[in-house]
């Protein structure tokens, strides 16, 4: 992953993020129902982006020392105006490089791990900032995001690997690492589904919404006409312009800790989510 890339498109679409973040928004939601009992006073939010999560951090812990960070100084900047009383500590920096030379009771951070570039190294770290008895409470985007679209291009272009998420860590990956560094490990997923309008929209809801990564592989311009003969194809394969976004919820303790997790087990999630673009968020069981 170039994080130079994925930094400086996350601070382009900074002030239009909100608006096209109904995953990471649910995500979010999910996340702070899984830390229900909890009580943290040190907690330190990686990715926080604009503040989406931060906020449910801050409202569920209002007497914690809530410390968050990006890697886009735009998305901080829109993050922390959220927050005009100070009561979050905001930092530019990359959560995949934090220095243990504080301790947290919770490590959090929703839809940003899979960006990461060394997940050993950066598990070890994190392992490293936890207090005793810490918990460690994330959601990634595992490989099988957009996977309607990767096999539409692969129609049209041939196989390769076209789109970032195509890289994203895989379940098993995830896992091994976990159990290696945490201990407690529960782990979940889920796929929820997204419908668009148009191929279009939902090439802009994933630019603005900074999902793209680092782009197309390779040295295709997507035109009008592509994207009309790629809408196409698509609409010949699933019925429509679907997407899919592949969902890991993972919580852990850190091997200092012992007795049973102060938070609800992720295993119980529901699968298959279905979201309609841009109106508001409804799931399957809805």
């Amino acid at each position: 992953m170039d994080k130079t890339v994925i930094a400086g498109n996350f601070s382009r679409n900074a002030g239009s993020y909100d608006d096209h973040a109904g995953v990471q928004r649910m995500c979010a939601e999910r996340l702070a129902g899984v830390l229900a009992g909890g009580d943290f006073r040190r907690v330190l939010e990686i990715g926080c982006g604009t503040g989406i999560y931060t906020h449910l951090l801050r409202e569920r812990y209002p007497r914690a020392e809530i410390t968050a960070v990006d890697i886009s100084e735009e998305m901080v900047r829109v993050a922390r105006k959220k927050f005009p009383d100070g009561n979050v500590r905001f930092m530019v920096a990359d959560g995949e490089r934090i220095a243990a030379d504080e301790k947290y009771d919770l490590i959090t951070s929703n839809a940003s791990f899979q960006w990461f570039e060394d997940h050993a190294a950066a598990f070890e770290a994190l392992s490293g900032a936890l207090a005793n008895g810490g918990v460690l409470c994330f959601s990634a985007y595992g490989p099988e995001t957009f996977k309607e679209f990767k096999e539409v291009l692969c129609a049209h272009f041939g196989r390769r690997r076209w789109l970032s998420s195509s890289g994203f860590v895989s379940r098993g990956r995830l896992e091994t690492l976990m159990k290696k560094y945490f201990k407690s490990v529960h782990f979940s997923e889920e796929r929820f589904r997204v419908d668009f309008f148009s191929l279009l929209d939902f090439l802009r809801d994933i630019k603005r919404g900074g999902a793209r990564g680092e782009g197309l592989d390779g040295d295709i311009f997507l035109g009008k006409y592509v994207i009309k003969e790629l809408g196409k194809t698509y609409i010949e394969k699933f019925g429509g312009i679907t997407a899919t976004h592949h969902v890991y919820f993972c919580l852990a303790e850190g091997v200092g800790g012992s007795g049973p997790l102060p938070c609800a087990d992720v295993r119980g999630m529901a699968e298959g989510s279905v979201l309609k673009h841009p109106m508001p968020c409804r799931t399957a069981s809805e």
